[in-house]
């Protein structure tokens, strides 16, 4: 069983990992986005293009699939490169499964815009399906699946 002090720090400390993620994706801070997974991570986006309809047909293309840390970030780094993007996340559920690993679902949206800041490329919502663990003294995402409830590419100026 785990001091329930523990896993409410722990809790909270997830939680703001999840937030350093987000606020280091969209200022585009590479270096210090990098130290929030683990240096094996798995980022798994092949759900993250688009969504599965109420009529259980697929509907969009189908994203990469991410392993080591080095490898992720040259791919969002790439991918973002001349994007602008705001993400949300809210909602957290976390469950601790020991004292150095945990895992949780978190809400999420997000918005991303062409170089021009003017143009808005895509505006979607799912969930971050994720796998904690500390590395180095401190908690890190091991893995992350992203699905998508919705998926607008609108391709219109705001």
């Amino acid at each position: 069983m785990i001091d329930p002090v523990t896993r409410l720090l722990a809790i909270e400390d997830i939680k703001q990992l999840k937030a350093r993620y987000f606020r280091h994706m969209d200022m585009r801070e590479w270096d210090q986005m990098a130290e929030v997974f683990c240096k094996d991570v798995r980022f798994d986006c092949s759900e993250g293009f688009g969504t599965t309809g109420l009529d259980g047909v697929w509907r969009g293309e189908v994203g990469p699939i991410t392993e080591g840390r080095d490898k992720l970030m040259a791919w969002i780094s790439g991918s973002f490169a001349t994007t602008t993007s705001a993400h949300h996340g809210h909602c957290h559920e976390i469950w601790l499964d020991s004292e150095t690993e945990a895992h949780g679902i978190c809400s999420m949206e997000d918005f991303i815009l062409d170089a021009d800041r003017k143009t808005l490329l895509i505006n979607a919502a799912g969930h971050y399906h994720e796998k904690y663990r500390i590395e180095d003294g401190q908690w890190r995402i091991k893995e992350v699946k992203l699905t998508r409830l919705f998926v607008g590419r609108i391709e219109r100026e705001i």
